[in-house]
C-alpha cells in the first residue's frame, strides 16, 4: 500500500496476497449479489450496493453495516459466517486468520495431497516466487490451529452462559476476528452486544484482546516463565 501510494502500483497487480484479498472480495459480492438477485425482490443497484458495503466491511473488521444482512437468506448468513475467519491482509489493522495464512494453509494442503498421491515426488511450496520455509508454514498451521482451538472454546464458553447456537458462535467469531456485529436477532446488525450477560461481555473481552494481539502475544503471558 505504501508502494502505491508512492506511484509504485506495481505490487498492487503482483502481489499474491492482494490478489488474492480482492479476487476472494469480487468473488463473495458477485456470488451474494447473484443470490440475492435470483431469491429476493430487490433492484440490481440495491443488492449490489449492499452486498459491496457489508461484505467489504466484514472481511476487513470495519464493523459497519448498511442493512440486515441475516434477511439475505441462510445461504447468505453462512458464506458471512465464514467470512468472519479471514480478515484482511497481514499487516493491516485487521485481525482475523489473514489472506496470507489462509493462502499459506491452502498451499499446504495441496502439497499434503501431491505427496500422497506421488510418494517420491518432491514439491516446494512457494509464495510469491520464493520458497516457502518449514518453520514459516508450521508457524501458520500452528497459528490457524490455535485460533479455531480458541474459537470453539469461546462458543462453548458462550454457550454455558445462555446464548444461543447462532448468537454464540457468531459472537465468539466476530469477537476474535474484531468484526463487531454478528449474526442473528440479538447481536446482528439490527441489534447489539448489550442484552448479553456480563460474563459474556467479560469473554468477548478476552476474546478480542486475543484477536487483537494476535493469539500468542497474549498466551506466552501466561506461561510460568514469562
Amino acid at each position: 500500500y505504501l508502494r502505491a501510494i508512492q506511484g509504485n502500483r506495481e505490487p498492487l497487480f503482483t502481489d499474491a496476497q492482494i490478489r488474492g484479498f480482492l479476487s476472494l472480495l469480487v468473488t463473495i459480492i458477485t456470488t451474494l449479489w447473484l443470490y440475492r438477485m435470483i431469491t429476493q425482490d430487490i433492484s440490481a443497484a440495491t443488492a449490489l450496493r449492499e452486498v459491496i458495503f457489508n461484505t467489504t466491511s466484514l472481511l476487513t473488521g470495519t464493523g459497519y453495516a448498511s442493512s440486515d444482512y441475516g434477511q439475505w437468506g441462510n445461504f447468505a448468513i453462512c458464506l458471512l459466517f465464514i467470512v468472519l475467519f479471514i480478515g484482511g491482509c497481514a499487516g493491516s489493522t485487521s485481525c482475523g486468520l489473514k489472506v496470507f495464512r489462509v493462502q499459506v494453509v491452502l498451499k499446504s494442503l495441496r502439497r499434503q495431497v501431491q505427496e500422497l498421491a506421488y510418494p517420491n515426488g518432491v514439491f516446494v511450496m512457494k509464495y510469491n516466487g520464493n520458497a516457502l520455509p518449514d518453520t514459516v508454514t508450521a508457524s501458520v498451521l500452528t497459528f490457524a490451529f490455535t485460533y479455531f482451538t480458541l474459537f470453539g472454546l469461546i462458543a462453548l464458553l458462550l454457550g454455558m452462559l445462555g446464548l444461543d447456537a447462532l448468537t454464540a458462535l457468531s459472537a465468539a467469531a466476530a469477537g476474535i476476528a474484531n468484526v463487531g456485529p454478528g449474526m442473528g436477532d440479538v447481536i446482528g446488525p439490527q441489534g447489539n452486544y448489550s442484552e448479553l450477560p456480563v460474563a459474556a461481555k467479560w469473554v468477548l473481552c478476552l476474546a478480542m484482546l486475543l484477536g487483537r494481539l494476535e493469539l500468542f502475544s497474549v498466551l506466552v503471558m501466561l506461561t510460568p516463565r514469562f
